[in-house]
Order: C-alpha cells, then sequence, then structure tokens
C-alpha cells in the first residue's frame, strides 16, 4: 500500500492541491487508495468510481470546457461484478444496457501511470451474461475525448489479470464468447494513446464516433469489434477470429506501423461486409506460423483498399482486393496529420449520374472519356446485371461505384390465343395453354391457386413459376372438392410485364381424380416453386407461413411480423451461395400439412445453410432457437421436435435437444448434446415411428444421434403436420432451408 496522500487546501481558491497539480471543478482525482475522510474532504477527490463519474455529469461545463479525470492505479469496477441483478435496457438506452451514462463537452481520461495495466476501468457483463442485451460499460456523449494510460476491459469472457497486485485478478464470468462490450459514443473526435481496449466479441472502443486516432494502443478481440473511422498508429492487435469489422466507411480504416497477431487459420478478413482497410508498413503474423489469406472484406467489396510494405510471418504479402502502392505518390498521403488535416485526398467519390448534386460555383475538372464497342451492332439486353465502375488518378487514389444496368423493353405482350385449362384426367395433369401475341422467349409468370367458395374467399395459392416450369399442374389428394384457378402474367424476356389473366377449372377437381393419386406419402422441395408468403390457413397440401412468439421467449423483447416472415433467395456469410427459405423475422414459422389423414411413421430431412460460420447458429443466446416438428397437430401445437438452440455456455456450437409439444407447452425428452458442425450443408433428420422420436445431425461427416423413447395414443397417429419455428435474428445469423424432404408411412 501507499504512503498517506498529504492535501493542502489552499486558502484563496477552493482547488486541492496534491502533488502539485490543482484540483478543481474541471481536474477531478479518483483514487481507490484515498480514505474515505480523504475523499469526503474535497469534491474533488474520490475513491469510489462511480462517484467521479457522477461528479462529471453534475459539472456545468460550458460547450469549450475540458474536464480532466485523473485515475491513481486501481482497478475500478463501473459496474458491480458481484451484483447478482441482471442488467436490462432502460427507457433512454435505445435497446443497450449499459454501466454506465456520461455526459461532458469535452472529456480527458488520464491513467497516473505509463503503464496502461495498472489503470483498470472494468466490467464482465454480456449478452446472456450478467444482461439481457449487449452490455456496454459506457456511452460517453461528448464533442471531443481524450484518453491515455487506461484499459478499457469488459471481462464477460477474458480473465481480469493485474500483474501490479494480482488480489485483484479476476476469472472470467463465462467461458462462452458473448457480445460484451466497452464504450459507445457520439463524439466528433476520440484520441487515445498507450490504452489497452480488451474484449472478444463486440469489442466497441469508442464505437460510433465519427473519427478517433488510437497511437500506441493494444487491442484483444474477435468478430464486430473495431471502430471502422479510425486511425490506428503504431498499435498492436490480437485477433481470435476472422472479421475484426463489421465494415467501415469509404475512407476506411488506416493501419500505419501496427502489429497483429492472428489466431486465424485459413483466411484473415478485416471486414464483415464492405468498407475500406489500409494497411501501412504493417507487420501481420499467424500465431501458429501458418501461411493465410488476408483479404480487405468477405465478400463483394466496392470499396477501395491501399497497402504498402505489409508482411506475413515476415515476408512480403500481396494483399487481395486492395492496390499496391509502395510505388505511387498516393503513399504520401497515409500519414496521420495528412488524414486528420491534410491537404492530400486518400479518397475520392465516383457517384452515378443523378445521384449528386453539382454546384456550378465549384470547382470542376474535365474528364477525357474514351468508348470501346466490342459488338458490330448493338442487341437487345435480355436481362439487367450489375458494373462496377472504377476510376484511377495517376497518384493511385481509385474508386468505384457499383451500377445495375436494366435493358431497354419492349412493349407488353397480348394474348393471341387466350388462357385455357384442360384436364388430363388419366393422369391426372392440369395443362394450362396460351399463346402470347409476338413471338419470343416466354417468360410468362403462372400461379396455381385452390379455392371452393364462390367468392373465392379461400383461395391459397399451391404454386408458381415461368411458364416452363409451371405451365403443369398435378392433381393431389388435396384438390379434391376444389376448383383450381391458373393466373398467368404475359412477358417475354425483352418486354414489359403485362396484365395478369386468370383462368379456373369449370367444377371442382372430382374426388376420383385425386383419390387415383393415393394418399400423399412424400414431399420434396427446395420451395423455388412454394408462394413465400403469408398465408395463415391450415389446409392440406398447402404450407403455412406465419410468425409467432413462443411462451418459452416472452422474456426477450420482440414482436414477430407475420406478413413478413419468409422469403426465397439467396444467403449471406456462412449461407452465401446457397438460395432456399430464409427467414425474414423473429419467430417465423411454417407448417406442412399433408393429404392423409394418419401416419405411423414421420420422417423429415432438412438440408440447411446456417448464416453464422463459427457453428454458434444464432445471434445470441437469447432464447433462440430452430424447432423442426414431426407429427405435429398445427390446431393444438402438439407434437414432438428437435429444437436446435444456442446457450451462453458455447460461443462455436448448439446444444441439440428432443423436446415434446404439448398444447404449445415444450418440455425436454432425453438430453441436451453439443453440436460443433452446424454449418453450411448440414443434414437434419427427424423422425417418429411412435415409439422412438430420434434426430440426426451430419455435416462433413460430423455426425450426431439423439433417440429417446416415447409414449404415443392412437390420437398421435393422426398428427402427421410438418412443422418449423424459427425464434433467432435474420440476415446473418439466419439458418436458410435449402431442401425439404418428407415422408409419411
Amino acid at each position: 500500500m501507499k504512503a498517506p496522500l498529504l492535501l493542502t487546501m489552499l486558502a484563496i481558491l477552493p482547488d486541492i492541491v496534491l502533488a502539485g497539480v490543482n484540483y478543481n471543478d474541471h481536474h477531478l482525482l479518483l483514487d481507490q487508495n484515498l480514505s474515505n475522510a480523504d475523499a469526503e474532504a474535497s469534491p474533488y477527490l474520490f475513491n469510489q468510481v462511480q462517484e467521479a463519474l457522477a461528479a462529471i455529469n453534475r459539472s456545468q461545463a460550458t460547450p469549450s470546457d475540458t474536464i480532466t479525470l485523473d485515475i491513481a492505479p486501481g482497478v475500478y469496477w463501473v459496474d458491480d461484478p458481484d451484483d447478482p441483478a441482471i442488467r436490462r435496457v432502460s427507457s433512454n438506452s435505445e435497446g443497450t444496457p449499459y454501466g454506465f451514462r456520461l455526459k461532458c463537452p469535452n472529456l480527458r481520461i488520464v491513467g497516473q501511470s505509463d503503464n496502461p495495466e495498472d489503470v483498470v476501468l472494468a466490467c464482465n457483463r454480456g449478452q446472456t451474461q450478467g444482461a439481457i442485451g449487449n452490455f456496454t460499460m459506457f456511452y460517453i456523449d461528448a464533442h471531443n475525448i481524450e484518453a491515455s494510460n487506461v484499459t478499457f476491459g469488459n471481462y464477460c469472457s477474458v480473465d481480469l489479470v493485474y500483474p501490479r497486485d494480482p488480489r485483484l485478478n479476476r476469472p472470467r464470468r463465462a467461458n462462452a464468447i458473448v457480445q460484451a462490450q466497452l464504450i459507445h459514443t457520439n463524439a466528433n473526435f476520440v484520441k487515445a494513446s498507450n490504452c489497452r481496449f480488451i474484449s472478444r466479441l463486440n469489442l466497441c472502443p469508442f464505437s460510433g464516433v465519427r473519427r478517433a486516432l488510437f497511437s500506441d494502443c493494444h487491442f484483444e478481440c474477435t468478430d464486430d469489434a473495431l471502430e471502422g473511422a479510425a486511425i490506428y498508429q503504431r498499435c498492436h492487435f490480437e485477433f481470435f477470429s476472422s472479421k475484426p469489422f463489421w465494415g467501415t466507411p469509404d475512407f476506411g480504416a488506416v493501419f500505419i506501423d501496427c502489429k497483429i497477431d492472428t489466431h486465424v487459420r485459413g483466411t484473415q478478413y478485416f471486414c464483415k461486409t464492405r468498407g475500406g482497410i489500409n494497411l501501412i508498413r504493417t507487420q501481420i503474423r499467424q500465431l501458429d506460423g501458418e501461411e493465410i489469406r488476408v483479404v480487405p472484406c468477405y465478400g463483394t467489396n466496392d470499396a477501395p483498399c491501399y497497402y504498402s510494405e505489409v508482411t506475413l510471418n515476415g515476408h512480403p504479402l500481396k494483399i487481395e482486393g486492395a492496390t499496391d502502392i509502395t510505388e505511387l505518390p498516393l503513399l504520401e498521403a497515409f500519414t496521420v496529420d495528412n488524414l486528420l488535416h491534410g491537404p492530400l485526398p486518400t479518397h475520392m467519390r465516383l457517384s452515378p449520374v443523378g445521384q449528386r448534386t453539382l454546384n456550378e460555383d465549384e470547382d470542376t475538372r474535365p474528364l477525357q472519356i474514351q468508348f470501346f464497342c466490342w459488338n458490330g451492332q448493338p442487341a437487345k439486353r435480355r436481362i439487367g446485371s450489375d458494373a462496377i465502375i472504377s476510376a484511377t488518378m495517376p497518384s493511385g487514389l481509385t474508386a468505384a461505384t457499383r451500377l445495375h444496368l436494366t435493358p431497354q423493353l419492349d412493349a407488353a405482350p397480348g394474348f393471341a390465343r387466350k388462357p385455357s385449362l384442360k384436364i388430363d384426367r388419366k393422369k391426372g395433369i392440369v395443362h394450362l395453354d396460351y399463346q402470347l401475341n409476338v413471338d419470343g422467349n416466354d417468360m410468362s409468370h403462372v400461379t396455381w391457386y385452390r379455392f371452393s367458395m364462390t367468392d373465392k374467399s379461400d383461395t391459397v395459392a399451391v404454386r408458381h413459376g415461368l411458364t416452363a416450369d409451371a405451365s403443369c399442374y398435378a392433381i393431389s389428394p388435396a384438390d379434391a372438392g376444389y376448383r383450381l384457378m391458373a393466373c398467368v402474367t404475359p412477358k417475354l424476356d425483352i418486354t414489359h410485364t403485362g396484365t395478369r389473366v386468370a383462368v379456373q377449372t369449370e367444377a371442382p377437381i372430382g374426388r376420383n381424380i385425386a383419390a387415383a393419386k393415393g394418399e400423399e406419402s412424400s414431399l420434396t422441395t427446395d420451395f423455388h416453386d412454394v408462394p413465400i408468403r403469408f398465408q395463415p390457413k391450415l389446409q392440406a397440401g398447402c404450407w403455412t407461413f406465419d410468425a409467432f412468439k413462443p411462451a418459452d421467449t416472452q422474456t426477450y423483447n420482440w414482436l414477430p411480423q407475420p406478413h413478413n416472415a419468409w422469403f426465397y433467395g439467396h444467403g449471406v456469410d456462412g449461407a452465401a451461395g446457397s438460395i432456399g427459405l430464409n427467414e425474414a423475422t423473429k419467430g417465423a414459422r411454417a407448417f406442412y400439412t399433408p393429404a392423409r389423414k394418419s401416419c405411423k411413421l414421420m420422417t423429415a430431412k432438412l438440408l440447411i445453410a446456417p448464416a453464422k460460420t463459427a457453428g454458434q447458429g444464432f445471434g445470441s443466446a437469447t432464447g433462440q432457437y430452430l424447432d423442426i416438428g414431426v407429427k405435429f397437430d398445427a390446431k393444438t401445437l402438439t407434437g414432438y421436435a428437435l429444437r436446435i438452440r444456442r446457450t451462453p455456455d458455447y460461443d462455436r456450437a448448439v446444444v441439440m435437444q428432443l423436446v415434446r409439444y404439448q398444447d404449445g407447452i415444450v418440455s425436454p425428452i432425453g438430453d441436451e448434446k453439443v453440436y460443433s458442425s452446424y454449418l453450411t450443408s448440414c443434414e437434419i433428420t427427424v423422425m417418429s415411428d411412435g415409439k422412438e422420436l430420434s434426430a440426426t445431425a451430419s455435416h462433413n461427416g460430423d455426425i450426431l444421434t439423439l433417440s429417446a423413447p416415447i409414449q404415443s395414443s392412437a390420437a398421435d397417429d393422426s398428427h402427421c403436420t410438418f412443422y418449423m419455428q424459427h425464434t433467432g435474428s435474420t440476415g446473418a445469423s439466419a439458418s436458410l432451408i435449402e431442401r425439404v424432404e418428407l415422408e409419411w408411412k
């Protein structure tokens, strides 16, 4: 322990003089070794971090004033780590639970040691670990912020090690890597020097700042962690996963004379989405000495990226998707002074005409444009296409913009022979026949509907597609007693879309025709021909699409959007390159009701492409799961399912468990099992034969099996519906359903 501090009160000014420093209402001291008597003797001295922060909020500083907080060595818990209460979103925190909200025009935080490990501002909460929401230590409302000689740490997923006094060490709250954040701010500028920023997922060192300069700082993080509008000078990074930025502005994050240590194998990306990444004289080291790819962004990126004198494991590195400016004049622009307030540009914007307003008083520079023609004569384009237009200055400065080019289309076609339907009773097929009034490649769209009411109030879309695929409709047992209607929207590949025309069968489909097909025994779909739209009706031979918030998710604040629950399209991130059924809202739910009255055995086999790339499947462990159900009664929500969910215990795996639904209440059957290969092209099989419920997960040879005995009744055999319920986040946390195969016996 250090010797007691001697305090001298000045007779004229209300300042406190301590070690030659005047402490006053604009200059405060936080020292956990101060006695209570010393701290209470002055309004400028504190031994509790919350009291010092509250004093900053109470200060009546003008917009030009700066409040300085000196912090003596010690570990200061901004949020009580021993408080068992769960931190939740307050009414004014815009969806994020904060440890402390600071408001000050201009703020300086200065650690009183040259070693930032000696001065620690700490918390240890994260999503599902002591908090509901992405717990963040600070929100700072300020114009300018400076920080030096301080460690900002969220020790939710990482141990606090304090070499100065090991008695203050503290183990992490949990082993799972969850969103555990440091600082959000709306500041115009942040300058941090000789600081440490410690967490893992969603580090957020002054996230939200317009521009930041980090000098001689240390960062430890996984994904979605770093501030994109920042210059990093002589900083050290330890990357535990492959995408430390969510994205960056077009002018990009800049690394100058930095060192990056990475645990990543394969490919080290910087951005999860798009953005500029600029690396100048930066050393990258794979900590196992392996050769890896270094790529600025995961996926397509049209933001410019530059590099110069970058090494990997001590050897010169060529960065894919970036421009080497070592021999170009542009390199001179990548200095801290120029990046902050110099005249040399490091970013050029290229905008399509019509998306930018030009001022006639501004300086302009004419461009010399040369056109190239690859075809002797223009041809009519049939489909639109994307193009990236780029421009390069002699200095090496580049810019690009993405354009979508659409063809010039002819007038919409009509019908030379109006649509009609013809039933082939022997084969059980309805044929759609028509003829357009112009020749060409027919791209007309057809949607088939089923209805029984004269006012068509019970109409349900059952199939759709282009004419080439959808001009014939195979009658199913579910069609008995219903009329069929085909709606045709005429179009050629080089024309606009015409007016839709509907045609229907003259009479309901006879039961003898439908019965000839027998009971429905199987279904296979990749959803390309399934109308994906809000459809709440439970009808045999139909998909039901809606959204629902189950009872076991009521703790979490979200609302389902049933009218926009699913869509058919391409996946993202880990599901990039896959196409199928995607969730569009939390709570997305789907049923398939077969055209049969009972079954002894039902099997569902799904091919799934999760967007998450580490095997965790879902955005967070906040009641997020996917249930795959068989032998279900959709009206009462009774049946059996496999539940795939993310838990707080694992950040690179999911937990799978067999469950029983009884009137919407879910209870487990058997034990949970951990599965770390819930990745793209994961095959999930769920089966119930009335005596046993079983499930299998398989991906690249990693197979997990679950089984449990069940006691079913005769009533259970009448339950034949397939069921899916997804309560996870969408987009980059979705589970794309590539294919569903169902079988009943």
